[in-house]
């Protein structure tokens, strides 16, 4: 690769050589004109000068003679001529090849051309020669001093003076120039030492620093922009050495925390392992508690059932008499034994619905059944409900009601505890249980969709509700009332009992058979609990997935 020394050298030294030669050119176009002027003004002076002396000379001989010698120092003259009026020549001499004056007519020129000159004024021309060389010619009337003397003298003139000449000043010339040359050369070459010198000490640190050694400094002392330029070298390398300290102080602090870190990881990996293994133990206790409980709950509810079937059975025994009519204070005792008892077996069976759900067994059968028959089991003991709490119970059916595909024993279940539920919180009013076609009542399809946005075809499903004119829920509740054991405060239980299950194990049952369950109330006016169930149920778990009811696991 070149350096750049040399390049610069180069560059400024063929800059140098141009403007030289232009220079060069310039000058010898100037000389060359010059001389060529010089030439033409000596050849009219030397003709005038030709002319008077042959004016003044006695015969046309003499008169040649005298203008040969008055020419003789003059190289550039080779011939003289006189000619008459009648342009006839008179006398003539001319220089031959040795330098020496011959008489006569330089054979090589033409014959004298009067025409040439008819108004007889001083006059030049060119003439080429046959072997291509030129001769000017100046003519010069002659002054008419003598009597009857008038006519021409002419000098021929050759232009290789002028080019002796000129060869002249050009070797003078060239000689300058090489010598300029010279020292323009010797003085580029110092000054691209001077200029590239910096820079190959700038270029040898960089090269030793890219090998990570920054201990040297640049050591330049120009006291110009390359000073400058080295001393930013060295305050850069200063910044790179600071920063490298730096970031190798920071990668052993790094590898030390790091160190730490993979301590910690490895502290925190054995202490989540042990959690892990402590949460597995905890999970397995849950479910083998889980399990005990169900199984508690399986074995102590038929336990309790079994002997409770069997009071509940001798009381319906004695209050059918079979051993002897009984009134009065004992059959107001057998009747509140009845009563308790079928309570505290709903409340069983309501516990262990509940613990089946809990536990994911809970199933549904589906069958082709009339919900009118349904409802019509259900208002058998809906009436007997409303009558203690004297109110009132009725049933607003839709006409036409098709055969629908449900589980006829979980459908009873839901709307005996919706209704039971209803009118354990009313106190005054009616109980009202609703049953139609969902496609009969746009209204509550509009409900649905703001409850539950899941689109539907609503000629797919029936609607169940029951709306009662009791206590009613506030708002804040109604976001807890299908939750377990809530009953909206803790003074519920108290006032109107029950375990605050039905709701939860209802909810399941309609999730179950794919449908939807929600409330509407207002306080103190009555609540309403709507269910949109399908007409045809299948598979519960894939309808309450298609429809967003989220599953039990």
């Amino acid at each position: 690769m070149t350096s750049f020394r040399w390049k610069f050298f180069g560059y400024i030294a063929l800059l140098i050589l141009f403007i030289c030669t232009v220079f060069g050119f310039i000058i010898h176009a100037q000389q060359t004109n010059l001389l060529q002027r010089d030439l033409l003004r000596r050849g009219e002076v030397v003709a005038a000068a030709a002319a008077e002396v042959v004016a003044l000379a006695p015969s046309p001989a003499g008169a040649i003679a005298a203008a040969a010698r008055a020419v003789t120092e003059d190289e550039a003259v080779v011939g003289v001529a006189v000619y008459d009026a009648a342009g006839r020549e008179t006398a003539a001499v001319h220089r031959d090849g040795g330098g020496e004056w011959r008489p006569g007519r330089s054979p090589l020129l033409p014959p004298f051309n009067l025409e040439g000159n008819p108004s007889h004024q001083a006059s030049r021309y060119l003439l080429t020669l046959a072997g291509g060389d030129a001769v000017w010619c100046f003519t010069h009337p002659l002054p008419a001093t003598r009597a009857g003397a008038q006519g021409w003298a002419e000098v021929h003139v050759v232009p290789p003076y002028a080019s002796h000449r000129l060869a002249y000043v050009v070797r003078v010339g060239l000689l300058a120039l090489t010598v300029f040359l010279s020292f323009a050369l010797f003085a580029v070459l110092f000054l691209s030492r001077r200029v590239t010198g910096p820079l190959v000490q700038l270029a040898d640190r960089a090269r030793e620093w890219g090998k990570g050694n920054l201990g040297g400094r640049v050591a330049i002392h120009t006291g110009d922009e390359f000073e400058l330029l080295g001393n930013a070298f060295n305050d850069m390398a200063a910044n790179l050495r600071s920063t490298i300290g730096r970031l190798q102080e920071s990668e052993h602090k790094l590898q030390e925390h790091t160190g730490d870190l993979e301590l910690k990881v490895l502290d925190r990996t054995r202490a989540l392992a042990e959690k892990n293994i402590e949460l597995q133990r905890a999970m397995e206790q849950a479910r083998d508690s889980d399990r005990l409980k169900s199984e508690f709950i399986s074995n102590m509810s038929h336990e309790l059932r079994t002997p409770l079937n069997g009071v509940i059975g001798f009381a319906e025994l004695i209050l059918m008499g079979i051993d002897g009519a009984v009134d009065g204070k004992v059959r107001e005792d057998v009747e509140q034994i009845h009563e308790c008892g079928n309570h505290l077996l709903h409340l069983i069976n309501s516990i262990l619905d509940f613990s089946t759900i809990e536990a994911g067994m809970m199933t549904v059968h589906p069958e082709e059944t009339h919900l009118v028959s349904i409802l019509d089991e259900v208002a058998l003991v809906a009436r007997s409900l409303a009558a203690k709490k004297q109110i009132a119970y009725r049933q607003e059916v839709g006409s036409d009601l098709p055969e629908v595909v449900v589980d006829r024993m979980r459908i009873k279940q839901v709307l005996l505890n919706l209704v039971s539920n209803a009118c354990k919180f009313t106190d005054h009013g009616e109980v009202v249980v609703h049953l139609d076609l969902l496609e009969r009542l746009p209204a509550i399809a509009q409900q649905l969709r703001v409850h539950y946005p899941a689109p539907i075809d609503p000629r797919d499903y029936f609607y169940l509700g029951v709306s009662d004119t009791g206590i009613g829920i506030p708002a804040e509740h109604l976001g807890h009332i299908f939750q377990r054991f809530n009953q909206l405060d803790g003074s519920v239980p108290r006032t109107y009992g029950g375990t605050g299950l039905g709701l939860v194990i209802s909810r399941q049952l309609v999730e179950l058979h794919g449908g939807w369950i929600w409330v509407t109330s207002t306080p103190g006016e009555g609540t309403t609990l709507h269910c949109v169930l399908p007409r045809h149920a299948r598979n519960p778990e894939a309808m309450a997935e298609e429809r967003g009811v989220p599953t039990k696991e």
